[in-house]
């Protein structure tokens, strides 16, 4: 009986690190680099916009979210935020919404990307929801905590309250974690050098 060839997946990369630490601009070096990354944020982004996602959202937190609602009869998604971060039992609710959508949408992205090398994942709750172990590598973004939080204030419908809310929901003990690291990039170091760091990461794969 002959034996099945074996097929080779791609190394998948996660790229993970709390709001504002720099993974949209990663996602964005890794891009103009030709290779292909998934950004979770923007993919629930997307199904916020989904009818069905919007219908089953405004069932449960309607009576619970003042102007759940935007005119236009899409979801505030800045005030259902500001609800869910600062209550973790909604927030699971919501997320038991949204995340098998999103794994639906992370394993189109696997099929349609079979043939590729390397495949990147923006998952910025990797090591907080324990799924570090479904990829082969993880790269780890880090800032000082000054650079953090301008950055991050400078977001649309963004305050300081929220900011910390959302810091209260991405705790995890990183000594922990680090042994599960392949690379650590401080991107306070401006583009060229998160560049160098990554190219040179990426020769070892």
């Amino acid at each position: 009986m002959k034996q099945k060839g074996y097929v080779r997946q791609p190394i998948s990369v996660a790229i993970t690190g709390k709001i504002g630490t720099g993974k949209t601009t990663v996602c964005s070096l890794l891009r103009k680099e030709g290779f292909q990354v998934f950004e979770s944020d923007k993919e629930i982004n997307k199904l916020f916009g989904k009818k069905k996602v919007n219908a089953q959202i405004v069932n449960l937190f309607s009576e619970k979210v003042k102007d759940l609602l935007n005119f236009d009869g899409n979801i505030n998604k800045n005030v259902l935020g500001k609800f869910v971060f600062s209550n973790k039992k909604e927030l699971k609710k919501l997320e038991q919404i949204l995340y098998p959508l999103l794994e639906i949408q992370k394993d189109k992205f696997k099929k349609k990307n079979s043939s590729k090398t390397i495949i990147f994942f923006d998952v910025p709750l990797l090591f907080e929801k324990k799924i570090h172990a479904t990829f082969d590598k993880v790269i780890l973004l880090k800032v000082n905590k000054e650079i953090q939080k301008e950055r991050v204030l400078k977001r649309k419908e963004m305050d300081e309250i929220k900011f910390k809310k959302i810091l209260l929901n991405q705790r995890y003990n990183l000594s922990f974690f680090r042994r599960f690291v392949s690379l650590e990039i401080d991107t306070s170091k401006g583009k060229k050098q998160i560049l160098r760091e990554l190219k040179a990461f990426i020769k070892t794969l």
